[in-house]
């Protein structure tokens, strides 16, 4: 109970969660075709295997490698957009949380954001055209929301010895 009041005490960061929530859904809901941005890299920009580092790995059972070059740069795209996207929602979520003097709006905000990532790519897996990875949720999104965890607790702490 405490979480929803809370959480509705913040509206206003609240209302910013759900409706990047909403922006993440919307993404989720696109088809791939729709969002591959390797014909406009083609278009706009050369890439060669040489420009590119020369690492190889697999991800979720698939090589990523710079032979490929523009998905090789669109697979990093895409995984930064992850870790970007879920820091926010965290930082988003823990401060519509947020109540003075309660340290629990940290660990709300983080498995919040952790819970709606695995949603995100449950959903996406019942989209045409898209499949959903749970290597994604623990690996880029998890590290989005870890960063965003550590962002905050630098800040909080920048502004705990400022305030004393």
């Amino acid at each position: 109970m405490f979480i929803i009041i809370t959480f509705i005490k913040n509206w206003k960061w609240s209302i910013l969660s759900i409706m990047m929530m909403g922006i993440l859904f919307i993404s989720s809901h696109t088809p791939y075709q729709q969002q591959d941005m390797k014909p406009f890299f083609k278009d706009y920009v050369t890439i060669t295997q040489d420009d590119l580092p020369q690492i190889e790995f697999m991800y979720d059972g698939t090589l990523v490698t710079p032979s490929v070059p523009y998905q090789y740069v669109e697979f990093f795209i895409r995984k930064s957009a992850h870790v970007v996207s879920f820091g926010l929602l965290t930082l988003l979520c823990v401060l519509a949380f947020k109540e003075r003097g309660r340290q629990p709006s940290l660990l709300f905000g983080s498995l919040s954001a952790f819970a709606y990532a695995l949603f995100d790519e449950f959903h996406q897996s019942l989209v045409k055209g898209r499949t959903g990875h749970l290597i994604d949720v623990f690996i880029p999104d998890t590290l989005g929301i870890l960063l965003a965890a550590l962002l905050y607790m630098i800040v909080n702490q920048f502004h705990l010895k400022k305030s004393r």
